[in-house]
């Protein structure tokens, strides 16, 4: 038992920070994977001349999303 109470007494609050961005960015990802599916359904039932444009804006936001994941976990 003083082994456990050792280990939450040593947890370092700038650990549970980034754990908790993290989390958090993970969360943004699937957000921004749901975004893709809403704009690619959108655009098969409403058609419109920036259509393109508002699925190339949809995909570059999802690959930004993607490769801020990807950065805070190589840098946190």
């Amino acid at each position: 038992m003083p082994a456990f109470i050792d280990f939450i007494l040593n947890i370092s609050i700038w650990a549970v920070a980034k754990i908790m961005v993290i989390i958090a960015l993970s969360i943004y990802l699937v957000f921004a994977f749901v975004v893709v599916r809403q704009v690619n359904m959108m655009t098969k039932v409403v058609s419109g001349d920036l259509s393109w444009a508002i699925k190339v804006v949809a995909w570059a936001h999802f690959f930004f999303t993607v490769f801020v994941v990807f950065m805070s976990i190589v840098i946190l």
